[in-house]
């Protein structure tokens, strides 16, 4: 009996609820101030299949940003040619759901390290519109795609109770969204920074 329960404990469930940063580049050379930085927040599951010190298993996942910015575009200046740098706010709204393989180092009840790989999906949309100040021959546009990529992650969790603890981790992940208006085609991939709470159950 009490080695079914300790069987138990170590196959049950870890999750992680956190909060990170990723930098998408900027791909289009008429919009101006850099790469785009944006503000994610996640939540996954991690659920063994085997092992002891080092376990396997599946994991699921789902981040979401929500980020707004300026930025300085350059537009055609009309009939008589040549170019104008207006003021655009860009609006974008990001779902990103993986789901994959992992595989976990936990030499002690506190401690754990894992390490993940598999393939996501990825759907955004993009809005542009006039600064306040820009002319009106300059159109607001809105626009979404959807792409599929792999990503790879590792992370530490540290536990202050048997269930409760912080996790810290990075992810870099390749995807590729074709918008139809601007900023064209995006390359959603790089590196992502993340920290927050895991919990097992």
């Amino acid at each position: 009996m009490g080695n079914a329960l300790s069987q138990e404990k170590k196959e049950s469930l870890t999750g992680h609820v956190f909060y990170g940063t990723m930098s998408i580049a900027n791909n289009n050379p008429d919009f101006g101030a850099g790469d785009f930085d944006i503000h994610i927040f996640g939540a996954d599951a991690q659920k063994p299949i085997g092992g002891g010190t080092f376990k396997y298993g599946f994991e699921t996942g789902m981040l979401f940003s929500l980020d707004s910015d300026v930025r300085t575009f350059s537009a055609s200046s009309g009939s008589e040619g040549g170019r104008v740098a207006v003021s655009v706010d860009v609006n974008s709204l990001l779902f990103d759901y993986f789901a994959g393989g992992f595989l976990s180092f936990e030499p002690a009840g506190w401690l754990r390290l894992y390490v993940g790989a598999g393939p996501l999906l990825v759907w955004a949309k993009w809005d542009t519109e006039p600064g306040a100040a820009t002319s009106e021959d300059i159109a607001s546009q809105s626009d979404s795609g959807f792409g599929v990529g792999a990503y790879a992650r590792a992370g530490l969790d540290l536990f202050f109770t048997e269930k409760i603890g912080l996790t810290i981790g990075a992810r870099v992940n390749e995807t590729t969204l074709s918008l139809k208006y601007e900023p064209g085609e995006i390359d959603v991939e790089g590196w992502q920074y993340y920290f927050g709470m895991a919990v097992r159950f």
